[in-house]
């Protein structure tokens, strides 16, 4: 049971990580290449964060933004959700034991 909740957490948190990557993506000017300073563009705007922004810098007038507490907020939802799907791993398992 104990195998399975890790498991299962553990998928939770690099499926939060892909998220994270797949929406940096999607709302970054530029796109992924961009927020890790390769992007070919001159005033890219680069943006991070799933589910909450917490990261937005760029463009010509020098955008610095970084919240703290949405990137506590999102560290807090992604080990809660992933410790929901280890515990319904851990659950599942069990009854398929029985």
């Amino acid at each position: 049971m104990q195998r399975r909740f890790w498991l299962g957490l553990i998928l939770g948190l690099a499926a939060f990580g892909a998220l994270n990557l797949l929406a940096a993506h999607l709302r970054s000017d530029c796109g992924l290449p961009a927020l890790f300073g390769l992007g070919g563009c001159a005033d890219d705007i680069q943006r991070a964060g799933f589910p909450f922004l917490f990261l937005e810098r760029g463009g010509f007038i020098g955008l610095n933004n970084f919240s703290t507490s949405a990137l506590l907020v999102d560290i807090g939802v992604a080990l809660a959700g992933s410790a929901a799907l280890g515990w319904a791993a851990a659950r599942w398992g069990a009854g398929r034991k029985a």
